[in-house]
């Protein structure tokens, strides 16, 4: 067959108009490869499918429901090696955009033939690229209009998606990687793109062959200037470049060796699903039997749980301990079931302990699987760009996910920064497991903050007037501080810069704000202008003694990258951009134009 198709588990090709997939693409999928039974890298699969699920609020479906519909299909379609397309789509709804919170999710499993493909690639530029949105970035949502219109006039066989700032993001069907000089480099994926579920494994699996990765901006001429070029997906794996536009690539040594190295990986146990569909041999003697004690597994199977909740499962933990905890706690009709279904699993002596999450979608059976792999419930943690480190700590403490039993100052002391503290952790969306510390997230933002100023310092414009990364990142917080609009951060960096050159004082406000402390009333006054702080830039010739808040990656390189002009004053308009000027005199006209 070419194709088969479950629609809520049922062999079905119609959907209702009415569904939200097809009224507004409102939904998430997966392309997964399977052979000889195994799904391949299925956790990252499932992973990134409830990473998308939780970030478009979709009501999650268990895991071993996807995996059972997955096993009847494969085997209807009675193929060795297929292509696995799984969507989740929101449901059913009237029209409107709005929907109701309670409304059951629609699953659909498409199987097909893996399709013919090409050993390597030549490319061109698409027609169009991405827009910037960070909460559908890196997620594989079902709107791909973005790609459709990027291969409309599609004269390669693939093409190059840039974001709106020009940048390299990816090909139409796969993430893009390049090696120079032996580096491996990628495009950061923050703001637009999708995070494949090959493309981790890749950076992975480079490092462990001693491969230097750089995950950065790419521009088209960078990339063009590169030695390999490849391209990864689910389905193609890893495939060369020979050719962008006129250039040609003939290097493909260490791209050939990630592919050999990727393709050992995938077939490793760890790495896989193996699907195993039940065949029936009852007879008929046996049926009523069996049709009794599948009642009472199904029954005694169930979790008790009308919401979601976390379960935790102590160091020592026995599965007879466990049983029992679970049926104290209501979440099981039988704890004999539990220690039956562990042991013809195999899994009675393999648990895990930690935190799990008990969906309402979850079995006896489906837990016990998490508890043996540990897969144990995680969270997303977000800090913002521009705050300080102690609204980081009121954050992260208190965070239902977190634990939080040091103080603030003791957090600080065992972070592996240096006082002043403010500015030296990375903003960022960091996955924690249920109950990590606060300290751990301070710790590994800490350890990014490191890497990013690193390697923006040693990438930053040559004749830069700055003694040190940490006054670039000091010069960073200023400039978050001062604007949101990232079009315009370089060009404040460079008035910054023009300003350190004249040995004139910066005389920013966000200085003079964080200077006051708790002391600020929400708008400053001329007497303020004076505080005495080091901070305080009206005060005081040059950069401050440390910064003033968090910052971006988008401040960060303006600091390493101002914009060269002969601006050296700025003034904000109403509209959340500025207005520049070279002289005194301009500037004065632009206050009284914009404030006034």
């Amino acid at each position: 067959m070419s194709h088969i198709i479950l629609i809520n588990g049922k062999k079905q090709t119609k959907l209702s108009v009415f569904n939200r997939l097809v009224q507004f693409g409102d939904g998430l999928f997966e392309t997964c490869l399977i052979v000889d039974q195994k799904l391949l890298l299925a956790e990252a699969h499932f992973q990134r499918l409830e990473k998308g699920a939780k970030r478009l609020k979709i009501a999650p479906v268990s895991r071993s429901i996807w995996i059972k519909e997955i096993s009847r299909a494969v085997v209807m379609a009675k193929l060795d090696r297929a292509v696995v397309k799984i969507i989740l789509s929101r449901g059913e709804t009237s029209r409107g955009y709005g929907y109701d919170k309670s409304i059951t999710p629609t699953r659909i499993i498409i199987v097909s033939k893996v399709p013919d493909l090409p050993n390597d690639y030549s490319l061109s530029l698409c027609d169009s690229g991405y827009a910037t949105n960070q909460l559908l970035s890196e997620i594989k949502h079902c709107n791909r209009l973005e790609q459709i219109l990027a291969r409309t006039h599609l004269k390669t066989q693939e093409c190059i998606m840039l974001d709106p700032q020009a940048q390299v993001i990816s090909a139409t069907q796969g993430n893009i990687f390049a090696f120079k000089n032996g580096v491996l480099l990628t495009p950061g994926l923050s703001e637009c793109g999708i995070e494949g579920t090959r493309r981790q494994m890749i950076i992975e699996l480079a490092r462990g062959l001693g491969i230097s990765v750089e995950i950065c901006r790419l521009s088209v001429a960078e990339l063009l200037a590169c030695d390999e070029i490849f391209i990864s997906n689910s389905v193609m794996g890893i495939k060369p470049v020979r050719q962008i536009n006129e250039q040609k690539y003939s290097q493909h040594q260490l791209t050939t060796q990630l592919q050999n190295t990727l393709n050992e990986y995938l077939l490793k146990r760890e790495n896989f699903t193996l699907l195993k569909p039940k065949k029936s041999s009852l007879k008929g003697w046996l049926v009523l039997a069996l049709g009794l004690f599948v009642a009472w597994s199904l029954w005694a199977n169930k979790i008790n749980t009308v919401e979601s909740t976390v379960y935790q499962v102590p160091q020592g933990a026995t599965i007879y301990s466990t049983a029992d905890s679970l049926k104290r706690h209501g979440l099981v009709n039988s704890a004999q079931f539990v220690v039956w279904a562990a042991k013809a699993l195999g899994v009675g002596n393999s648990l895990k302990s930690g935190y799990y999450d008990v969906g309402t979608n979850t079995s006896v059976l489906s837990l016990l699987d998490d508890f043996s792999n540990a897969r144990v419930a995680t969270r997303t943690v977000t800090l913002v760009e521009g705050q300080t480190v102690q609204e980081y700590y009121q954050l992260l403490s208190q965070s239902p996910s977190l634990a939080s039993s040091l103080s603030f100052a003791q957090v600080l002391q065992q972070s592996g920064a240096k006082a002043p503290y403010d500015g030296k952790f990375w903003p960022d969306t960091y996955r924690v497991n249920y109950a990590d510390s606060v300290l751990s997230v301070f710790n590994r933002s800490h350890v990014l903050l490191q890497e990013k100023l690193s390697e923006a310092w040693k990438n930053r414009a040559k004749d830069l007037p700055l003694d040190s990364a940490n006054q670039a990142l000091v010069l960073a917080s200023l400039i978050e501080r001062e604007t949101a609009n990232n079009a315009e951060k370089s060009q404040i960096s460079g008035v910054f810069i023009n300003r350190l050159k004249k040995n004139m004082r910066l005389q920013t406000d966000p200085t003079v704000v964080y200077a006051l402390g708790d002391a600020y009333q929400g708008k400053l006054s001329k007497q303020d202008l004076w505080f005495k702080s080091p901070y305080n830039t009206y005060r005081h010739k040059g950069l401050p003694p440390g910064p003033i808040g968090s910052v971006g990656q988008e401040s960060l390189h303006a600091a390493m990258h101002p914009l060269q002009t002969d601006d050296v004053y700025f003034v904000a308009k109403k509209d959340g951009t500025h207005a520049f000027a070279k002289t005194y005199k301009q500037h004065l006209l632009n206050i009284k134009k914009y404030l006034k």
